[in-house]
């Protein structure tokens, strides 16, 4: 696996393709960690609880785009809530009498908001427990939780605290240990898929790169990114993350399938990327694909990618690239697959900020955005 080798990236080439070999040592990780299981057990099995999946930016879309997963594996009332509305509004979305579980992802554990969100709910919650999935056991959220008796720190593989700006490996990693905690009970089969699941990305990343590249070398300034259900927090994390790597001069946007009829779709014009993000439930992709020949219909935007984790689904579609993640049947029935959809458009805004002369690895030439969010004060 070779994006690309480039003077201007140290970091952000290396950590797009070393992605795999994380999410192997992510598993292993995770299966080796005996605190997981005598920490979720005695939760879950409670009558009565709240789970609240949380993080600003990147990491707010994990909890996003896992959600489903926790309300379907536990029975349990879930909601992702980002760390930037519960310091705001902590009341309105949370019953203090009802005992929490706090699941918070950070890929610094430094941001304000992360910790802050730790502290009210410390303050204001009759009973409140804590899981701290981070990828920096030195950072001030992983102090504050093991600090606490009721809380629990995952720190995942050095690797995965990207050094460069964008969120690539913690964000794929995170969304894997998010998903474990939903399927900690099936541990041999976990490391198997994701074995799967590596293998089909280095792949895709070998046999489609150049293709991407030549898509992002060419003039646009607007891309659009659309997933329905789980696939819409990927969708937000891919619009964010070209915008990052390209400083804005890209406007990214994201919606789902059936919402971008309604208004959304008047962005789309001769300067606009469409990358669909199509679902492996077929009566979820009959929707999808009804919208995707639509566009391609109209003959406004200026490329359109398919990106697939079935490759049947590809046929009778006419995208400028389609870009199938070949998997076995199980590993298509696997909600690891969801880590997968967000390696395109890593790719994409790796190669677009090469090609505005920007550095990806810090391409915030005003220094608008930092790895780690500043300059915000947090009020009693």
């Amino acid at each position: 696996m070779d994006i690309e080798k480039n003077l201007n990236s140290v970091h952000t080439k290396k950590e797009i393709e070393g992605q795999p070999d994380l999410w192997v040592k992510t598993i292993q990780l995770l299966k080796e960690n005996e605190s997981i299981k005598s920490f979720l057990c005695p939760l879950l099995e409670k009558s009565h609880l709240n789970i609240i999946l949380t993080g600003a930016g990147s990491s707010s879309f994990i909890g996003e785009s896992v959600q489903h997963l926790f309300h379907m594996k536990t029975g349990i009332n879930v909601n992702a809530i980002s760390t930037t509305t519960l310091v705001t509004h902590f009341k309105e979305f949370v019953d203090p009498e009802v005992p929490l579980l706090l699941i918070s992802f950070a890929r610094s554990g430094n941001s304000p908001e992360s910790n802050a969100a730790v502290d009210i709910a410390e303050n204001l919650c009759k009973e409140v427990h804590h899981i701290a999935i981070t990828c920096n056991e030195d950072g001030e959220l992983a102090h504050r939780i093991n600090d606490l008796h009721n809380g629990l720190t995952i720190v995942l593989p050095p690797e995965s605290e990207d050094l460069g700006l964008a969120m690539t490996g913690s964000f794929t990693s995170m969304i894997l240990t998010a998903t474990y905690l939903t399927e900690y009970n099936k541990q041999n089969r976990q490391a198997v898929l994701i074995d799967q699941i590596a293998d089909s990305a280095r792949s895709v990343v070998s046999s489609c790169s150049a293709r991407l590249k030549e898509i992002s070398f060419s003039y646009f300034d607007r891309i659009v990114f659309l997933g329905s259900g789980p696939l819409e927090g990927i969708a937000k994390e891919s619009h964010l993350k070209v915008q990052e790597l390209t400083d804005g001069k890209v406007v990214g946007k994201f919606d789902s399938f059936l919402g971008f009829r309604h208004g959304p779709k008047a962005v789309v014009n001769e300067n606009t990327v469409l990358v669909f993000l199509f679902s492996t439930d077929e009566s979820v992709f009959r929707y999808e694909k009804d919208l995707a020949c639509q566009i391609l219909d109209d003959g406004v935007a200026k490329h359109c990618i398919g990106v697939f984790c079935d490759e049947d689904q590809a046929n009778g579609l006419d995208l400028d690239q389609k870009i199938i993640f070949k998997l076995d049947e199980e590993s298509q029935k696997s909600a690891y697959k969801t880590i997968l959809y967000v390696l395109p458009a890593q790719i994409m805004g790796y190669y677009k900020s090469l090609s505005l002369g920007l550095n990806p690895d810090s391409p915030s030439e005003n220094n608008a955005i930092s790895r780690v969010v500043k300059g915000v004060t947090i009020y009693n």
